[in-house]
């Protein structure tokens, strides 16, 4: 059900929304700092999350397999499918492009290019060229969507009423349905494996959105911007985890207690960081 349901988003309700939201959003500089933000914030999550395992004596000898996902799960959130409904019930809908740019134009092209190359190196499965991660970035079609929007937007092409309208109306189903699947995806059968994976989530929920700050704030972002950002580099792990680790063979059912433990903390921690930020 989670998959069926995933793949209808992906394909269908998130390229219709991402459109609507980009092509009717104010153009300003946020709309390269958002993304430029997301990357440097991932990529150095992924450096934190990779030097805290290999630092920590405790840490050295653990099994590949589990060093993968944890790496992972120190750098990759859940940034559309949690990070745009908390977006849209905090500061409003009109912020909800903060979200496409954040994940569409940065963190999901560093997951299938650099993280596809880390859960291979760290895995048993299937081998990734960068080739063919590259053509899993370019067949997403939500990020066809987002490239839509911005040449409507920035070109300042009139788009009907009724092109719109269908896209708020398919748009509607995406925040129901991604925090359907967010439910569905958390498992907590091997929970006693929390304290191995509390560094990496620590990273995650913790070390991101001070990042996501400190990085934001000086390429120009302020107010609710940098506010919506924060937000987004908040997220738990990302769902989407659990799908990478299973194809390149890594210790899924870790990945299942990373996604699942972190999400139920996000409701103790995001409050913590926006208060301790702003």
């Amino acid at each position: 059900m989670r998959h069926a349901l995933s793949v209808s988003v992906l394909h269908f309700f998130l390229p219709a929304l991402a459109f609507g939201l980009v092509a009717t959003a104010h153009a300003d500089r946020s709309f390269i700092a958002v993304p430029v933000t997301a990357a440097l914030v991932t990529l150095a999550s992924i450096g934190a999350g990779f030097a805290l395992y290999a630092l920590l004596p405790r840490f050295r000898s653990m099994d590949r397999r589990a060093l993968g996902v944890l790496i992972l799960s120190s750098s990759f959130g859940n940034v559309t499918y949690l990070g745009l409904p908390v977006i849209t019930q905090m500061m409003g809908s009109r912020f909800g492009y903060v979200a496409i740019l954040y994940d569409l134009l940065a963190t999901t092209p560093v997951l299938l290019t650099l993280g596809v190359f880390i859960a291979a190196r760290y895995g048993s499965g299937a081998s990734a060229s960068l080739g063919d991660s590259l053509g899993r970035v370019l067949r997403l079609p939500p990020l066809w969507a987002v490239a839509g929007g911005l040449v409507v937007n920035l070109g300042g092409v009139p788009v009907p009423e009724i092109v719109l309208d269908a896209a708020q109306l398919m748009g509607r189903a995406v925040i129901p349905v991604m925090t359907f699947t967010v439910g569905l995806a958390l498992d907590f059968q091997d929970v006693k494996r929390l304290p191995l994976a509390a560094p990496a989530l620590g990273v995650k929920l913790l070390a991101s959105p001070v990042l996501a700050w400190w990085i934001g704030s000086r390429a120009g972002l302020s107010g609710d911007a940098l506010r919506a950002v924060v937000i987004e580099g908040a997220m738990p792990v990302m769902v989407l985890s659990l799908v990478i680790a299973d194809e390149f063979d890594l210790d899924v059912p870790l990945a299942a207690v990373c996604v699942a433990a972190s999400t139920v903390a996000l409701f103790f921690t995001l409050p913590v960081m926006m208060k301790m930020l702003f």
